[in-house]
């Protein structure tokens, strides 16, 4: 399922469940100006709960404007996914700086954003990563693709008409940036080891050996891809009695 768009006045929470209830997860895109001015006001700091002291410490008004409205459309793609009030529910970061869902319980959730878009991702019981990019971004700089291409990758690069290759590298770092944000590692992944492949049938993207049970989509947004990447299904912890 592509990404699904959402305004502040508009009530799409039925699209954005029955998709998650469907797939396992939902993905969610929305115009940073739109999220950022429907979120300022007094009730800012009930929005951003424990994320309330880094946004007073935020100077610039660009980042102050990205922090509140990606965790408005945040709250509001939970809610609409588990059916829970926005004011129920508790959002947080990990140790890496990865989005929490600290209620409602079993939830996972993504955060991306570039250029005036933003974007999240809801998962139910699994892991999810997103990563938005612009379709041009630039990145035929020299030796960057050597930083983040499979050798296997880098020998197909160069197979590619010129005119091909940067687009083809959007993709792949689009799609990586999700998977490593899925662990919380971010940048710290070596990409190198990462050698995503469409699937044999379907839409969706796999990783092979490295992490056969996930499952990676990227889809185009505008002038944008999304990129999401989800885990297996978190197995039951069983009783040790």
């Amino acid at each position: 399922m592509a990404p699904i768009g959402l305004k502040p006045g508009n009530d799409a929470s039925g699209a954005v469940q029955e998709t998650a209830l469907r797939d396992g997860f939902v993905v969610c895109h929305g115009r940073l100006d739109d999220w950022a001015r429907a979120a300022a006001g007094p009730s800012a700091p009930g929005l951003l709960g424990a994320d309330w002291p880094r946004y007073l410490a935020t100077r610039e008004p660009a980042a102050r404007a990205r922090l509140l409205g990606s965790r408005l459309l945040l709250r509001r793609a939970v809610a609409a996914v588990s059916g829970v009030a926005p004011d129920r529910i508790r959002l947080g970061r990990d140790g890496w700086g990865r989005p929490v869902v600290h209620e409602p319980a079993g939830l996972d959730a993504g955060i991306s954003h570039t250029a005036g878009v933003l974007v999240v991702g809801v998962a139910l019981g699994r892991r999810i990563g997103v990563d938005v990019e612009a379709r041009h971004r630039p990145l035929l700089a020299p030796g960057l693709a050597e930083r983040f291409c499979h050798a296997e990758e880098l020998a197909e690069l160069r197979e590619l008409p010129s005119g091909e290759r940067n687009a083809r590298l959007v993709r792949l770092w689009t799609l990586k940036e999700a998977y490593a944000k899925a662990l919380g590692v971010g940048l710290a992944y070596d990409f190198t080891l990462l050698r995503p492949r469409p699937e044999p049938h379907g839409e969706g993207w796999v990783l092979g050996r490295i992490s056969a049970e996930w499952r990676l989509r990227c889809d185009g947004v505008e002038r944008f891809l999304v990129a999401s990447a989800l885990g297996p299904q978190r197995r039951a912890q069983q009783s040790s009695q």
